[in-house]
């Protein structure tokens, strides 16, 4: 139990938060960065909503701030799941401003419904750092729009999305039918898909919350398993300088249709040294290759299984558009891929990380 009473959040039991001093400690030591919730307002009937007022919230938040200020590897995530009404959006701001006066390294992101990223709500408070997005529907439609926001610029992430072997509105995607259930292809579509159109990130989920009696087997579940090949990828040109290719200026043609489960997402490095193409069908495509510096090399990329390829004929002279032939199925049998055009000065680079 965390408070006493148990809906009494200014009332901390000492022994609970202790041990989740010790669950820090222990994530600290493996190399891995939380985002905790500190109070999950909740979705349908609530949580902590119906517990929470401005007054209480200040006490609570000094508390939490002071005690988890010496940690490195947090960040805050408030509300939980839910839009919030004036009291809620209240609670939020002064949960944050209290956090952030005890422990002013951390960062501070905010988890709303779904369809509803951190800035629709808190675009205007300063102590957003993190615009996290959450969307059960096409996630470069969701996500774009957060990518391009201005004043001030933010980094955006996939905080969420569909759970392998859940519903979870998937009746938002443009290729669902009644009873779908999301799978491994439409997870990991979404996560191609959010950061080839600005996400800095992509946070893989699982039904893992409702700690059923296989929750071993649910933590090895493939979409899972699969999302760190994003990493593997991205990890070695230089990410931070791709921009999404939103007016098609780079893929010319066969980037599919707005809106529908085929399209394409791309993004190009600001200095011409890479650029990066999801393909989630097969399909002939062309790439405006004066966009790259030259010579080129290109390289498919399985998002399934991490494995690549080089395509033949390359490196090439960045000179005039090339057609692109997706290489049919990938290793799990689906016909997703990505291309990776990269700059001989580029894969120099690599090879010195």
């Amino acid at each position: 139990m965390a408070f006493q009473p148990d809906t009494d959040i200014t009332g901390p039991v000492e022994p609970y938060w202790r041990y989740a001093e010790q669950v820090m400690d222990e994530a600290e030591k493996r190399g891995l960065f939380v985002i905790m919730s500190e109070l999950w307002y909740g979705a349908g009937e609530g949580l902590w909503m119906h517990h929470v007022k401005p007054d209480n919230a200040r006490v609570y938040g000094a508390f939490i701030g002071k005690r988890f200020a010496r940690f490195k590897n947090l960040m805050w995530m408030h509300a939980g799941d839910r839009n919030p009404d004036a009291n809620l959006l209240e609670c939020t701001r002064v949960l944050a401003r209290e956090i952030a006066a005890a422990a002013p390294r951390h960062l501070h992101t905010v988890h709303n419904a779904h369809e509803y990223a951190s800035a629709r709500f808190h675009h205007e408070d300063a102590w957003l750092d993190v615009n996290m997005g959450y969307t059960y529907g096409a996630a470069y439609l969701h996500i774009l729009p957060e990518y391009q926001r201005t004043n001030p610029v933010r980094p955006v992430i996939l905080g969420e999305t569909g759970y392998e072997g859940e519903p979870n509105a998937i009746e938002l995607l443009p290729d669902a039918k009644k009873g779908d259930l999301w799978n491994p292809y439409r997870i990991r579509r979404n996560a191609w898909w959010a950061v080839l159109s600005g996400a800095q990130g992509y946070c893989a989920g699982t039904r893992l919350w409702r700690w059923e009696a296989n929750w071993r087997e649910v933590m090895q579940a493939r979409s899972t398993v699969e999302a760190p090949n994003i990493l593997k990828l991205l990890q070695t040109p230089e990410w931070w300088k791709l921009v999404p290719d939103a007016k098609h200026e780079f893929v010319t043609s066969g980037f599919g249709e707005w809106k529908k489960a085929d399209y394409a997402t791309a993004a190009l490095a600001s200095d011409g040294s890479c650029g990066v193409v999801y393909l989630p069908t097969t399909r002939t495509f062309s790439v405006d290759m004066t966009r790259l510096r030259a010579p080129v090399s290109a390289t498919w990329f399985d998002p399934s299984s991490a494995g690549r390829k080089a395509v033949e004929g390359s490196p090439w002279e960045n000179k005039g558009e090339r057609r692109f032939v997706v290489p049919g199925k990938n290793a799990v049998g689906d016909e997703d891929w990505v291309l990776v055009l990269q700059t001989q000065a580029s894969r120099k680079t690599d090879a010195t990380r």
